[in-house]
């Protein structure tokens, strides 16, 4: 007979905090915190800000840049149940340039094979 879940009393919520480092696998913690807690709340629980490798997941007041699903969001924003919390930093490369470095290099390699 299976075991009953454990429920958690409704004051509480679980949330996920990812970061995703340049190299090598993305860290994701699943974190239970009270209910009404701020994004910053979240990744103190997740210990993932020890993890971080230097300044640059930092804006220029020294917050971490946080999102939801993708979508920045202040430190101090309310997390809801099942949320999860990206920590992010700045681009290093205008997606649009990438884009057209990549559609470049392609067209190149297309007029390669064909020659």
């Amino acid at each position: 007979m299976a075991e009953p879940q454990q429920r958690l009393p409704a004051a509480h919520i679980t949330v996920q905090v990812c970061w995703l480092p340049a190299h090598g696998p993305a860290l994701l913690r699943t974190v239970c915190i009270p209910s009404g807690s701020s994004l910053a709340d979240a990744v103190e629980a997740s210990g993932l800000q020890s993890v971080l490798p230097d300044a640059s997941w930092r804006d220029a007041g020294g917050q971490l840049r946080l999102a939801i699903y993708g979508v920045l969001k202040p430190a101090g924003a309310r997390v809801w149940p099942g949320d999860r919390i990206d920590i992010t930093r700045p681009l290093t490369v205008d997606p649009k340039e990438a884009r057209r470095q990549r559609a470049r290099k392609a067209a190149a390699n297309r007029r390669a094979t064909r020659a």
